[in-house]
């Protein structure tokens, strides 16, 4: 198994829901007249209520799939229009006609969706009470702009809901869908994301649902909402500054098939890390071919592989083996406080838990602060970050894979003076 990143987001990534016996499953065909989202054909068609979403970043309009999911739709609505009663998270009052979303703010999951309703910031501020799953096998993730709930575990939902910025198949039969957004909006998760992402969760800086409307059959759509004061969650709070510590060891050139990486290296603050990268990349150390399992002396290691999960406003990951299980070896994490993701162009190891650090590596589109715990073994340049913006934004597939390999040609490790052997 490839290794990879464990990230723990503001929100952390959806954990894979498997529908249990106690979950409400439906399975309905309307055979309503198809419409399209993206170009893709949607059935069964949303025929309740629109949800109008109005957001510091402008509007997000979904209709909401009353039929198919009638109990998320009825707390979702319940608790926009503050019909339905709840429990302040932060003060475990309860509230009674009040609005729940207004002035909640929107979280994101590179690039992936936008999650709303959470009052505390940690996946734990929801309204007080849960409800079960309504799992509907005719709606799926195959078209951007679903309406979702989230729930930690099966059959705990509550306030929280998310809205995709892409297919997520992976998700079918899994988060209850209870709306779908329409072809104006779709484009809203993506703009978000990259908002939030780019200011590392900047609390000055966040996206905020100034309020959910909720219109009815021959109502009209309401004026924009105005700006309303936003409820900052206790959870997130604006990351301290740390001075920035140049690395002083030698240049890496990651020569790829879009265009060369250069970083410099952090030899002293993370020597295992950084000795283990170098001995790889020119050959001088042992490892084990993944799919021969012959011990390989004086080979380079990276020369020929690829960047095999890249994602949008947030890193490009590289350095897998063709048979995927790593070196051969394992080693320790070197975190280390004075070098923090607080900045573009972190070049880090990417591992599977703690200790487990081998081949892959990753480099930063944006300061990414919930990544503390990696080792951070070099930073790249501006250029370098440029071209990993570009890297990140490939055709991909459900799994981030590339759909275009962007190969690393080659790896050279310069000390102050030399020249790689490709110039």
């Amino acid at each position: 198994m490839n290794a990879a990143i464990c990230v723990w987001l503001t929100f952390p990534l959806f954990t894979g829901i498997a529908a249990t016996a106690q979950s409400a499953r439906v399975s309905n065909s309307h055979g309503l007249a198809p419409s399209l989202v993206d170009g893709i054909v949607i059935s069964p068609v949303p025929t309740g209520p629109t949800a109008v979403i109005d957001t510091t970043m402008g509007r997000i309009t979904c209709r909401l799939y009353e039929k198919e999911a009638p109990v998320a739709v009825a707390n979702f609505i319940g608790l926009a229009e503050g019909t339905k009663d709840w429990t302040d998270p932060v003060t475990n009052q309860k509230m009674h006609g009040k609005r729940f979303y207004d002035g909640t703010v929107f979280s994101a999951s590179s690039g992936v969706y936008i999650v709303g309703g959470d009052r505390l910031g940690n996946r734990k501020g929801t309204a007080g009470y849960t409800f079960p799953s309504e799992i509907n096998y005719d709606l799926k993730f195959n078209v951007p702009g679903r309406l979702a709930m989230v729930d930690a575990t099966p059959d705990t939902n509550s306030s929280q809901f998310m809205i995709t910025g892409k297919p997520l198949p992976t998700q079918d039969g899994k988060a209850p869908i209870f709306g779908q957004c329409d072809e104006a909006s779709i484009r809203m998760p993506a703009d978000i994301t990259h908002h939030i992402l780019a200011t590392d969760n900047d609390p000055q800086q966040l996206v905020v649902i100034n309020r959910i409307t909720i219109v009815r059959k021959g109502q009209p759509l309401p004026r924009v909402a105005a700006n309303v004061k936003p409820i900052i969650p206790p959870g997130i709070k604006r990351p301290a500054s740390v001075p920035f510590l140049e690395p002083t060891g030698p240049t890496v050139h990651i020569d790829t098939s879009m265009g060369r990486i250069t970083c410099k290296l952090y030899t002293k603050e993370a020597p295992v890390t950084t000795g283990v990268f170098i001995g790889l990349a020119e050959g001088t150390r042992d490892w084990t071919d993944p799919i021969t399992k012959k011990t390989m002396h004086g080979v380079r290691y990276y020369d020929g592989l690829t960047f095999h999960r890249v994602i949008p406003d947030f890193l490009a990951q590289g350095g897998a083996p063709r048979g995927g299980q790593g070196p051969g070896f394992k080693y320790k994490d070197e975190p280390n406080p004075s070098i923090p993701f607080d900045r573009p162009g972190r070049l880090a190891m990417a591992n599977s838990g703690p200790g487990t650090n081998g081949s892959q590596f990753y480099v930063t589109e944006h300061a990414v602060r919930r990544l503390y715990g990696y080792t951070i073994f070099g930073q790249c340049d501006d250029a370098s970050v440029k071209l990993v913006e570009q890297i990140d934004r490939v055709r991909r597939d459900a799994k981030d894979k590339p759909l275009d390999a962007v190969v690393i040609r080659r790896i050279d490790i310069l000390n102050d003076g030399e020249r790689p052997a490709a110039d």
